[in-house]
């Protein structure tokens, strides 16, 4: 009981407070690799000045956001509903923190490398410029900012209710509601990214 105590007060802590006991929940090594790794690999291409890396950078990085993005309402959501309680909290108290260092680190990664590239003075030569581009950088941007406001609140806010000590159902229930929702308006600015995404590499 002094553990979900304790787990239960961490949503009435500072910032820091909340991220560090994310990372040690997540285990700090994974958490740090999940931030480090791919902004490593971004900063080797800047530095290598390779339009090849950074392009890979980028397109793997974004591969790996929208996928898990999209994975997580479709398959994962429905699958923790259908659990008993007692699963789905065991569930969530070791994917979620595990899940929000992860799309954090590669979705940052995939709009960081996005503007080096579409950016000019930036682009490494990659030579796309005007309102296509313009328009994809600001809704990768926009989706990532969404993400941070949004579905990760709603992650966080499913894990601290199974984490307490006496987890309410029915608020974890209209959590996962409005996560499938989320999820969907989410998918479909994903895919309005992608069709800009194709629209200046084919110079539409």
């Amino acid at each position: 009981m002094a553990v979900a105590n304790e787990r239960h007060r961490v949503t009435e802590q500072g910032l820091v407070d909340r991220i560090c006991h994310l990372a040690d929940a997540a285990n700090p090594a994974f958490a740090a690799g999940c931030l480090l790794v791919p902004l490593v690999v971004l900063a080797v291409s800047v530095l290598a000045s390779s339009t090849t890396l950074l392009f890979y950078t980028h397109v793997a990085a974004g591969a790996v956001w929208f996928g898990f993005a999209l994975i997580f309402p479709a398959i994962i959501g429905p699958t923790l509903g259908g659990l008993s309680e007692e699963a789905s909290a065991a569930v969530t108290g070791t994917l979620v923190p595990k899940a929000v260092f992860f799309l954090v680190g590669f979705s940052f990664t995939t709009v960081l490398s996005g503007t080096v590239l579409l950016t000019d003075g930036l682009g490494l030569g990659y030579g796309f410029s005007g309102a296509w581009s313009s328009a994809a950088l600001g809704v990768g941007w926009g989706i990532f900012a969404f993400g941070l406001a949004v579905p990760h609140r709603l992650h966080l806010s499913a894990y601290y209710e199974t984490q307490s000590p006496n987890p309410d159902p029915s608020r974890i229930e209209s959590v996962e509601k409005k996560t499938l929702v989320v999820g969907l308006f989410e998918a479909a600015v994903m895919l309005a990214l992608i069709a800009l995404m194709t629209g200046f590499r084919l110079g539409i």
